[in-house]
């Protein structure tokens, strides 16, 4: 693979989640530094822990002097609470060079029979909680934001339009963000023959992958 993830500090929000801590476990099982963001982290800590591949510290990484994390941590985040995350991305995660938003809250009920303190917890945390994060997020350079979204984003349920509508904010939210980060894109390179190939092997090792169009252009399509 031509990008490695040894010495790569991800964060994770809802990191205690299923898909959440299965994404924090598979940076850490390729040798990332891993912090875990949510509600429950630290309580969830015991139980957890011990299935994160420990990390093994890069030599060149702990000489940066970045406030680099030499072990995988689980830090309190209430997605629900803007407050709470320019304090802990701006003194607490550090630098980061991988952000999966991934916290999120579903919806089985209709918009009529939803009361609006649901509403605003899942727009919260579906939604504005990737915008705090992205926005606070000390992203070192080459950084990668990831967004967890929905096929709900696309394609709409009963009873789920509350939580499809903050799914289509992710989405909607990933153009801008690219937009603030022209500087550090396009790569102004061509592209590597490696690079199309690890999108191959993704395609062809993911068993619930389907219908993907992948845009490997070096940030060509953000302009």
């Amino acid at each position: 693979m031509s990008f490695s993830l040894r010495g790569k500090h991800a964060v994770v929000t809802g990191a205690t989640g299923a898909i959440g801590f299965r994404i924090a476990a598979a940076f850490a099982e390729r040798g990332s530094v891993v912090t875990l963001l949510s509600r429950s982290a630290p309580d969830a800590r015991l139980s957890l822990e011990h299935q994160l591949t420990p990390y093994q510290p890069d030599p060149e990484r702990k000489n940066m002097g970045d406030e680099f994390p030499e072990k995988h941590r689980f830090m309190r985040l209430d997605a629900t609470k803007s407050t709470m995350f320019k304090g802990l991305f701006g003194s607490t995660v550090g630098p980061v060079d991988v952000l999966v938003n991934c916290a999120g809250v579903s919806q089985t009920s209709f918009i009529k029979r939803t009361s609006d303190e649901d509403i605003r917890n899942i727009l919260d945390t579906n939604l504005q909680s990737a915008i705090l994060a992205s926005k606070y997020a000390k992203m070192n350079a080459h950084g990668c934001i990831i967004n967890v979204s929905s096929l709900m984003a696309n394609k709409n349920g009963a009873g789920a339009s509350v939580y499809a509508a903050s799914k289509a904010g992710l989405v909607d939210l990933k153009p801008d963000i690219q937009q603030q980060y022209l500087k550090d894109c396009p790569s102004r390179r061509v592209g590597q023959p490696d690079e199309v190939a690890d999108a191959a092997i993704f395609l062809a090792t993911n068993r619930f992958a389907n219908n993907c169009v992948l845009n490997l252009d070096g940030g060509l399509s953000a302009v």
